[in-house]
């Protein structure tokens, strides 16, 4: 597996390139893609220690999946990928995407709702199979 598709009312694409893989069978890199009505923003973005904690952030949701209090944040090592997780009967997914690295730097943000049974557990397992496969 290379891809992994989170949400509905807006999505979340997650996906590794073939011959990206580190010897551990990991990847350093992600292309991710944020789609929400009206926008499709898609950027790669590089992790040093093959997502581990992006995964860790999806485990602790499903852990937790009965609802917790605040926000719940991941951010990637170079900050051009965050997520923001609340729970509010579902949770409420917020991204941010950003492109620093151009002449006219780019920021797309927007927001996907999961449910937090099992299409919460789809998506970690997913995510596992496509981080650590």
């Amino acid at each position: 597996m290379n891809e992994v598709l989170i949400g509905h009312t807006g999505t979340l694409r997650l996906r590794t390139e073939p011959g990206e893989r580190s010897p551990g069978a990991t990847s350093d890199y992600l292309l991710i893609t944020a789609n929400f009505d009206g926008l499709c923003a898609r950027k790669r973005v590089y992790d040093l220690d093959g997502w581990s904690l992006l995964l860790s952030f999806f485990e602790e949701l499903e852990a937790c999946w009965r609802g917790w209090d605040g926000d719940k944040l991941f951010a990637s090592l170079e900050g051009e990928f965050r997520l923001v997780a609340k729970h509010v009967g579902h949770i409420r997914f917020s991204i941010e995407l950003n492109d620093f690295e151009r002449l006219d730097p780019w920021t797309a943000k927007g927001d996907f709702d999961l449910d937090p049974g099992e299409e919460l557990t789809a998506a970690v397992e997913a995510l596992r199979g496509l981080l650590t496969s």
